[in-house]
């Protein structure tokens, strides 16, 4: 692509900026910056039988990214995830049109990968000497290896406790690790001052990011056929990802390519959700969360970097934006792994939690074609998903003790999630006991362990304190283990 093809302008002044200005944010306002074409010269030089039989990958979208030297390609062979019908989720639902696609399947485990083989090829354009970069965890891994493979050095500024698989790829990737005692804006920040001060190329939520974003929009049509979806579920962080794949369905239209957009739908936690109360209050502005909590670490952001663009897409797509628990995404998270054997961090099965919600508004249709965006691999945060998965029992390396687990539900009570649920503020009688351990757990109790158990929640009971689900599963694993090893002799 020539520099003639293409120029940066403010979303809110709609001054342009010359990318060696700057390509993060509008020097006059300090707004986001987007890519602005000449699609009649894209157009001209596209050969549509050559682009439509090619195979699916990132960069065979090259004729959509404002990059003018394709020498300086850096590129690990991003893109081209699995897209798939779902099956059994499908018919849990009642929808035989769900489709799931899973982004974990990138080299680092996540959407990151396509954004940042367009941002470090324009690093390499640029001739900067070094990266740097804030993130929660994905961009930062994405960075790195990006970064290494260009054998660029690599500055990574995080949030401190983030989670350990991101930060163990990072450090594996050669990228040196910053933790700051902040917010991911506060790091924000850092990294923008130290980019300026240093020449840096600052990698992040930027414009060039969000061009190599669109290709999860391209990969979809192509995935279907050359047709677009009703709805596509996307999670919002800095709302790159979502806003990206807006314009990139919208490019795909304008090129004769698809015959429709479909609408966007911005998923975003309970805790850290500006732009879902911004989109539904109808404002054009958010209002910072400054200390966001979630679970979600991966779209743990109170003040969007694209907060503008996301939801201009929201608007114009004329979709919707909703939040949801952290509760609904681990139970989602579990569901997607035992229904379609997808295994995604929190914050990639935050759509699946934000589709059950809206199937009971009325809000999606049975038979409608939704896609569910997963955003990255669940090895990226294992710690996560052991909050409502069993800690497995052990035994003794004979089958007496193993055949417990196996044939009398035990295992039944380490699977189930911990719950505050009050069982009994006094203390039940043995057939209410045995009645409730079989509806909660499955488990028929045997007379001894009905009677241990019975004496477990008395003394409960005397120290003047309810007795919770939780307490019930507690007092029965202790039971069930000191029951189930072997006594030596």
């Amino acid at each position: 692509m020539n520099k003639e093809d293409y120029h940066l302008e403010c979303v809110l002044c709609k001054c342009k900026v010359d990318e060696t200005v700057s390509y993060t944010t509008c020097p006059n306002c300090n707004s986001a910056l987007d890519v602005i074409y000449d699609y009649d010269k894209i157009f001209e030089r596209l050969n549509k039988h050559a682009f439509t039989t090619a195979p699916i990958k990132a960069v065979k979208y090259i004729d959509f990214y404002p990059l003018q030297d394709m020498r300086n390609i850096v590129s690990l062979h991003e893109g081209g995830t699995p897209f798939f019908r779902c099956k059994n989720l499908g018919e849990k639902l009642g929808m035989s049109h769900l489709y799931i696609k899973n982004e974990g399947a990138n080299p680092t485990g996540a959407f990151k990968d396509r954004g940042t083989m367009v941002e470090l090829t324009k690093a390499v354009e640029l001739k900067k000497k070094a990266i740097i970069c804030a993130s929660t965890g994905n961009m930062a891994a994405s960075v790195s290896a990006f970064a290494a493979n260009a054998k660029i050095p690599c500055h990574i500024l995080m949030p401190e406790g983030a989670a350990i698989g991101k930060m163990a790829q990072i450090l594996a990737y050669g990228a040196r690790i910053i933790q700051v005692r902040g917010t991911y804006d506060d790091t924000s920040k850092l990294a923008n001052e130290i980019a300026k001060k240093h020449n840096f190329f600052l990698a992040g939520d930027y414009a060039f990011r969000m061009e190599g974003q669109k290709s999860t929009a391209f990969e979809i049509a192509e995935q279907l056929d050359w047709q677009s979806p009703d709805k596509v579920i996307v999670p919002i962080g800095c709302g790159t990802h979502l806003s990206g794949m807006w314009k990139g369905f919208n490019e795909f239209k304008k090129a004769g390519l698809i015959q429709k957009v479909p609408k966007i739908i911005g998923v975003q936690a309970k805790g850290a959700d500006p732009v879902v109360q911004a989109f539904n209050a109808k404002r054009k502005t958010w209002d910072i969360i400054p200390k966001p909590q979630t679970i979600c670490s991966a779209i743990q952001i109170g003040n969007p970097l694209d907060g503008t663009k996301a939801l201009r897409a929201l608007r114009e797509s004329k979709g919707i934006a909703i939040s949801v628990s952290d509760e609904d995404v681990l139970e989602a998270e579990k569901t997607l792994a035992r229904s379609e054997s997808v295994f995604t961090e929190p914050s990639g099965a935050s759509p699946l939690a934000a589709l059950q919600q809206l199937l009971k508004q009325g809000k999606i249709k049975k038979d409608e074609r939704v896609v569910l965006v997963l955003t990255g691999a669940g090895l990226k945060d294992p710690i996560s998903a052991l909050k409502v998965l069993p800690s497995p029992p052990s035994t003794e390396p004979n089958y007496e003790d193993a055949k417990k687990f196996l044939n009398y539900g035990y295992y039944n009570v380490y699977a189930k999630p911990p719950s505050d649920a009050v069982l009994w503020k006094s203390t039940p009688t043995l057939q209410q006991l045995k009645k409730a351990v079989k509806e909660i757990f499955n488990l028929p109790l045997s007379k001894e362990h009905a009677t241990n158990c019975f004496n477990e929640i008395k003394a409960h009971h005397k120290k003047g304190k309810p007795v919770t689900e939780s307490d019930l599963k507690l007092i029965l694993e202790s039971i069930l283990k000191k029951t189930t090893v072997k006594k030596k002799a």
